[in-house]
C-alpha cells in the first residue's frame, strides 16, 4: 500500500534576518489554505536565489521526527516544533524511508512529484542552537524532501495527501542519501542515479560529476560553514601605526556573539582574505578590529591602511572563537 496521510499544517513565510545573523526564510507561519503554482506556495519567500525553483517548489517534512530529535538534543527540545525545518507541508507518517524519487503525490487539487532530498546546511545549526544538527539530519535521513508541481491548484489544511504513482520503488529518499553521503564510491549506484529521469538536477549533477571526475565531495563547508556578513566601516580611529576599524552590518541585523580571543576573516575588495582579532567591544551592533601597519608580503595591512575608508563595505566572516 502506498503511503498516505493528512496535511496537519500548511506553512509559508517571509524572508527575515531578525532572529539570525543571516537572511532566512525558515520561519514560516501556519495558514489554512494556499495556492500552489509551479514555483511553489504563493507568498512563500526564499532567502537565496538557489533556493526554490521548479525542482524545489514545495518542501515536506515528517513531523514525527521532532519528538525523536527532542530526545536526542534535549537542550534544543523547545525549538523542535512543527515548521522547525522550514517545511511547507507538515505531515506525519510519510518519511524518507517510505517516499521515493519520482513519486506522484495528490493533495487537495494539486499533483506533486518528489524530486530530491533536502540538503541541510549550517543554518539549521543556528536555528536549533546545536552545532551538529545539520550533520546529524543529513546522515540520519531527517531532512525532508522537495517536490516539483505537476498540477497547480489549492491545498487546504487537513487535506488528504497520498502517493498515487511510484515509478522507482527502489529509490527511497533514504537510499539516495546513503549513496550521496555514505557509500559515495559505489559505481553501480552512482551510474544509475546519474541518469535517473525524475531526480532533481541539483542532486543528479553530484552523481554525474563523480562519474566524470572520479572524485567525491567534502560537505564540511555546507554543514558547518561560516556565515559571510556584509559590513560597513562606520568609524576609524588612528593611533600611530595602528588603525581601529568599527564595522556594522549593512542590513543592521544582529551580530554573531564572540568570546575573548575570537577573530574574524575580512575579504578585501582586492581579493585578499585576512584574519583580525576582535577587540572587546561595548558598542552594540559593532565589531572592532585593530590593524597594525606592516610590510607584509600579502599587503593586507597596507590595503586596510591606505584603501579602506569610512563608508566602504567589506565582506566579513562570522567570528571564530578560540577553543
Amino acid at each position: 500500500m502506498l503511503p498516505h496521510s493528512i496535511v496537519e499544517q500548511l506553512r509559508y513565510g517571509r524572508v527575515t534576518g531578525q532572529d539570525y545573523f543571516f537572511r532566512s526564510g525558515i520561519e514560516k507561519a501556519p495558514i489554512d489554505q494556499v495556492q500552489v503554482t509551479v514555483l511553489g506556495c504563493v507568498g512563500d519567500e526564499q532567502a537565496e536565489r538557489f533556493h526554490g525553483g521548479l525542482e524545489r517548489a514545495v518542501l515536506q517534512f515528517d513531523c514525527d521526527h521532532y519528538a525523536q530529535l527532542s530526545l536526542l538534543f534535549p537542550k534544543s527540545a523547545p525549538l523542535f516544533n512543527n515548521g522547525g525545518y522550514g517545511e511547507n507541508l507538515v505531515v506525519a507518517g510519510m518519511n524518507e524511508h517510505n517516499i521515493c524519487i519520482g513519486d506522484k503525490v495528490a493533495v487537495g487539487s494539486v499533483i506533486l512529484q518528489v524530486t530530491q532530498p533536502r540538503q541541510p546546511c549550517f543554518k539549521l545549526n543556528h536555528r536549533f542552537k546545536e552545532p551538529t544538527i545539520a550533520r546529524y539530519s543529513q546522515h540520519n535521513s531527517k531532512t525532508g524532501w522537495f517536490y516539483r508541481v505537476l498540477q497547480e491548484g489549492e491545498i487546504t489544511r487537513n487535506d488528504e495527501i497520498e502517493v498515487i504513482e511510484r515509478p522507482y520503488p527502489q529509490w527511497t529518499i533514504a537510499r539516495v542519501q546513503h549513496y550521496l553521503y555514505a557509500e559515495m564510491d559505489n559505481l553501480a549506484a552512482t551510474t544509475e542515479l546519474a541518469s535517473l529521469p525524475t531526480l532533481g538536477i541539483e542532486v543528479k549533477s553530484v552523481f554525474q560529476r563523480r562519474l566524470a571526475t572520479n572524485e567525491i565531495e567534502n560537505w564540511h563547508s555546507r554543514l558547518e560553514g561560516l556565515i559571510k556578513l556584509e559590513m560597513r566601516v562606520v568609524k576609524i580611529i588612528v593611533q600611530a601605526a595602528v588603525k581601529r576599524f568599527y564595522l556594522s552590518r549593512t542590513d543592521l541585523g544582529a551580530l554573531p556573539p564572540f568570546n575573548v580571543g575570537a577573530h574574524v576573516t575580512v575579504k578585501l575588495p582586492n581579493g585578499l582574505k585576512c584574519a583580525y582579532a576582535l577587540c572587546d567591544s561595548a558598542i552594540e551592533g559593532v565589531y572592532q578590529i585593530e590593524v597594525q601597519r606592516a610590510c607584509d608580503n600579502q599587503g593586507g595591512s597596507q590595503y586596510m591602511h591606505e584603501q579602506v575608508n569610512i563608508g566602504d563595505v567589506l565582506s566579513v566572516y562570522e567570528p571564530v572563537n578560540e577553543k
